[in-house]
């Protein structure tokens, strides 16, 4: 009788928890919305981590994990699922333009892992006025190195940083013989850096791994560039205001040409 009890005092609450929550987040939008793009499959890395690593570092703003996997398997999603990762992108273009349009002047970031760098870039070029994005942060990204980013700086106020490695097993291993999530067989970007004319070179940041890092949990491995010490002490510079612009940190470099 107690369990049953219980249970009908939870069903209630339900509906008032998600009222809650929903405030919550309406307040925090105030502040600015980042959002988090996982990789292929959409398994889950990182999402934890960057929620907990940017609120460890201060930020005020509402964090969302945007989903666009619809085959949950990275070899498909990397492939065939391609068309379904551009539209994704679209719809998150869409989904930052309303929400510009609801919140006049909070700042909108994009913090992507490996195909999910290719929602990101999608969504920044998909983007209408008011909609604008902020920073983008690419992480062990799979989309080609040489691919044009024009389209998408045009609606960036601020920088896309481009975190690589060249010891990158992923990238060195299966996207090699699978392709990019953009579909050519160019280096990822994840491995040497976005390639840009030197005119977009201070709106293309390439910032290599450096054994510094190791201290925060990067290793220079695939997906441990979203380890919550690392989102809190490195990432967080392009996405916690602290009374100015956000800057690179002091190993960023111009990818070779």
């Amino acid at each position: 009788m107690k369990l049953t009890r219980f249970a009908s005092c939870v069903a209630a609450a339900g509906p008032l928890i998600g009222a809650l929550y929903g405030c919550q987040s309406e307040t925090r939008d105030r502040f600015g919305r980042t959002y988090y793009i996982d990789g292929a499959g959409n398994w889950g890395f990182g999402v934890s981590e960057v929620r907990e690593g940017l609120t460890r570092a201060g930020y005020q703003g509402s964090i969302r994990n945007w989903r666009w996997s619809k085959t949950l398997n990275p070899a498909l999603d990397q492939t065939l699922g391609r068309p379904l990762a551009r539209l994704s992108g679209v719809e998150l273009g869409h989904e930052i333009t309303a929400f510009c349009r609801r919140n006049p002047g909070a700042p909108v970031n994009i913090i992507a892992l490996s195909a999910g760098t290719g929602v990101a870039l999608w969504a920044c070029e998909s983007v209408k006025p008011p909609g604008r994005v902020r920073n983008v942060i690419l992480l062990g990204s799979s989309i080609s190195c040489r691919y044009d980013v024009r389209k998408a700086l045009e609606n960036i106020d601020g920088k896309i940083y481009v975190y690589y490695s060249p010891h990158d097993e992923i990238l060195n291993g299966p996207v090699r013989a699978l392709g990019t999530i953009d579909g050519t067989f160019d280096e990822s970007a994840g491995l040497v850096g976005l390639r840009v004319p030197p005119a977009l070179r201070d709106r293309v940041v390439n910032i290599p791994w450096s054994s510094r890092y190791e201290r925060y949990g990067w290793t220079g491995a695939h997906t441990d560039c979203t380890s919550e010490p690392f989102v809190r002490a490195i990432l967080s510079q392009h996405i916690v205001e602290r009374g100015g612009p956000t800057s690179a940190p002091a190993l960023a470099v111009a990818c070779p040409q």
